[in-house]
């Protein structure tokens, strides 16, 4: 849509042309407008090809890949913008002014290097489902050179629907797709990139509004995936590799340092005992946790016993006075 884009848009596509008309329409609905969309086929056979020609503003190829990987790669390799975000075919945005939020973070936070959002699960048919870690709406996680003692507590991951990251930072994050005797062999894109993005040090920022939907439905590249064995398989790896170097981090084994968008060190100091007190809070909230009940109970216990004690001080009293009386 635009010569010089702030944003590219890429869009790996297989065989689901249903879905295409709404997810490029929710392209075209955002208020900003500078970016350009980039739509990579791998061969579809429905009736994909034939909706994607009816967009002019679309740049497209179709030609056979091995992965969603590998077609965003492709889709990196074509754009030209500052600031690349990734739209699957069967997914959209819900926030109309998401583009528009992303940039202004970006353009005028120089540390920041990616902005994400809250996204929404819609089923098949269209139906919008759950909310995606709606307890952030009201404890988000923090943003900034904060979020790393986060994520070395919980290993969470960025919602890669709405993610907005800088170029220079994806392409040195995301991995590679490399030919091996005839193979193809890869890791999983989304989830490396998360590891060496927060690893490297740079900086994300959460915006908390439902930003972008993603679609459940039969083709899905994750459902093949997960019949597979394939989504297991690189979860594992990824929380595996990310316990190794969190241990090493808190340790003091490793130095963690922070980077700006531009990969320059920032004077920001790690203080590992940040991560110590979070794990001596969390313990103290599960003991307390298992001790509240018991606690309680005495207490219940030690207030009931003080008012038979003093119900039975009344009695006494009470029939004192009463035998006081019958004497006079």
């Amino acid at each position: 849509m635009s010569l010089n884009p702030k944003i590219s848009i890429i869009t790996p596509s297989m065989n689901t042309g249903r879905f295409a008309k709404e997810t490029i329409e929710s392209i075209l609905a955002q208020t900003y407008k500078n970016w350009e969309h980039i739509v990579v086929d791998g061969v579809s056979t429905d009736e994909t090809l034939d909706i994607l020609q009816k967009y002019s503003h679309l740049r497209w190829i179709s030609e056979k890949d091995n992965s969603p990987d590998e077609a965003f790669r492709k889709g990196m390799a074509m754009a030209n913008g500052e600031y690349i975000m990734l739209c699957c075919i069967s997914d959209g945005y819900l926030d109309k002014n998401w583009f528009k939020k992303c940039v202004e973070i970006l353009d005028n936070r120089p540390a920041i290097s990616l902005v994400w959002g809250i996204d929404q699960n819609i089923l098949e048919d269209g139906t919008l489902h759950e909310i995606i870690c709606n307890s952030w709406f009201k404890n988000p996680p923090p943003s900034g050179k904060d979020y790393i003692y986060y994520w070395l507590k919980t290993g969470q991951l960025f919602h890669e629907r709405d993610l907005c990251v800088r170029r220079n930072v994806l392409e040195e994050c995301y991995p590679q797709v490399t030919p091996e005797k005839n193979k193809i062999v890869r890791e999983h894109g989304h989830l490396t990139f998360a590891y060496n993005f927060n690893r490297l040090g740079y900086l994300p920022y959460l915006i908390p509004t439902v930003a972008a939907y993603g679609r459940q439905h039969r083709n899905a590249a994750s459902q093949n995936q997960a019949v597979s064995g394939e989504i297991e398989r690189v979860l594992r790896k990824y929380y595996r590799d990310f316990e190794q170097y969190s241990k090493k981090v808190m340790n003091g084994e490793i130095k963690y340092s922070y980077r700006d968008g531009f990969g320059n060190l920032l004077p920001y100091k790690f203080d590992s005992k940040r991560c110590h007190k979070s794990d001596k809070e969390s313990n103290i909230k599960r003991i307390m946790k298992l001790l509240t009940p018991p606690i309680f109970i005495w207490f219940k216990n030690k207030l009931l016993a003080r008012y038979c004690v003093y119900k039975n001080i009344r009695r006494i009293c009470k029939d004192n006075m009463n035998n006081l009386e019958d004497k006079i």
